[in-house]
């Protein structure tokens, strides 16, 4: 689901299917529409999330580049396959512990992302998508315009993008939290103008309505990220 994350999945079992078979290595970008994929054997994965803005740093490549892509992570990751080979080799209770004192071998030396991206992204979660763009851009010191390039550079999606993906995981999260409220009142609880108005937001970033989301048997709002990073 889009959530303006980047992901390195690490798969130590079969090739999942998308379009074609996905490299074992793969590189997810920041998705503006649902990706299906589906197993073709056994499943053992291991995923890396970087929260939105980070990755740049870490991957030395502009997010831009990575919109809407699936991509074999060697390309980027120096290492991957060797990664892979040490991971499928081990016992799988030791697997975390090595993966994260090899990552963070590699990013220690990064730098941190820019302050004011950083700022830009709080405002938009705190609150929840319902925030003008150019009033973003003005709290951070920069123009809008200045804003939105960054925005391009780091995070790989737009300002006002970012906002309505916030705006729908608002909704979901409403929804798990609060299951008596009526749809009108979850509409209005989010900053919509009215519900069909948030349907129409909900289908067209994940594919489906709020309510197929949260009641599907393998619950597909559990792919959504938490709102707010630790």
């Amino acid at each position: 689901m889009p959530d303006g994350c980047v992901e390195i999945i690490f798969n130590l079992g079969d090739p999942f299917k998308n379009v074609g078979l996905q490299p074992l290595g793969l590189l997810a970008g920041q998705m503006t529409s649902p990706v299906v994929a589906l197993p073709t054997g056994a499943v053992d994965l291991i995923g890396i999330r970087f929260w939105p803005g980070r990755a740049g740093a870490a991957l030395r490549t502009p997010m831009w580049e990575l919109q809407d892509r699936l991509i074999d992570a060697s390309g980027v990751l120096a290492g991957m396959d060797h990664l892979l080979d040490e991971l499928r080799n081990m016992q799988s209770e030791g697997r975390l512990e090595y993966l994260s004192a090899e990552l963070a071998r590699r990013f220690g030396d990064r730098p941190p992302s820019h302050g004011a991206i950083d700022h830009a992204l709080a405002l938009i979660e705190s609150r929840r998508g319902n925030v003008a763009i150019d009033n973003v851009a003005r709290r951070v010191g920069i123009t809008r315009r200045h804003l939105e390039r960054r925005f391009r550079e780091e995070v790989g999606l737009g300002a006002k993008h970012m906002a309505r993906i916030a705006r729908v995981h608002a909704v979901l999260h409403t929804i798990q939290r609060q299951p008596l409220l009526s749809g009108a009142e979850i509409a209005a609880h989010c900053g919509y103008s009215d519900q069909p108005h948030m349907i129409r937001e909900c289908k067209a970033l994940t594919g489906h309505t709020p309510a197929r989301l949260t009641t599907s048997s393998r619950s597909l709002a559990g792919l959504m990220r938490e709102a707010v990073a630790p």
